[in-house]
């Protein structure tokens, strides 16, 4: 009976040993506002995705699913386009010093199939005149004009 006793024992013993090697662990990161020990200085990670439903699809540094809205009078208070972006004050793309009073400053060539100048779909035709070229040995300038019709390009000359 003893020796039964002990054979009962050992084979408990096994599985319960064996049985907590093969149960999945999940573990969870809890946060806490205000943080126990002060505030944190910095939250590190090597790529970061915000509203993805795997963190397998993670492919870039940031990754982002819907709409952004960047800036203090944006953010929380108005609504991005679906997977489109809002930006609140100067975006500057290829420098680090976007030209001031200017919303957009683009260091590079810009691609577009169809842009709006100062109109709005709807508007009537505006001619913008520029200037093309100067020649300062013959004290000449020539320029040209930009047609836009319903608020899109349609002419340069």
């Amino acid at each position: 009976m003893e020796r039964l006793g002990r054979f009962f024992g050992a084979f408990l013993s096994v599985i319960l040993l064996m049985g907590s090697y093969s149960i999945a662990e999940d573990i969870t990161l809890t946060t806490y506002y205000p943080a126990p020990y002060g505030e944190y200085d910095e939250l590190r990670s090597g790529k970061v995705g915000i509203g993805l439903t795997t963190a397998d699809t993670v492919q870039n540094k940031l990754d982002v699913e819907g709409g952004v809205a960047i800036g203090a009078s944006y953010s929380g208070t108005n609504t991005a386009p679906a997977d489109g972006l809002i930006v609140q004050g100067q975006v500057g793309i290829g420098t680090t010093s976007p030209t001031a009073g200017t919303v957009l400053d683009a260091n590079g060539t810009i691609n577009a199939t169809t842009y709006s100048v100062g109109a709005t779909p709807g508007a009537a035709t505006t001619t913008i005149t520029y200037v093309k070229t100067v020649n300062f040995i013959t004290q000449t300038v020539t320029t040209g004009t930009i047609t836009v019709i319903n608020g899109i390009v349609t002419v340069i000359n």
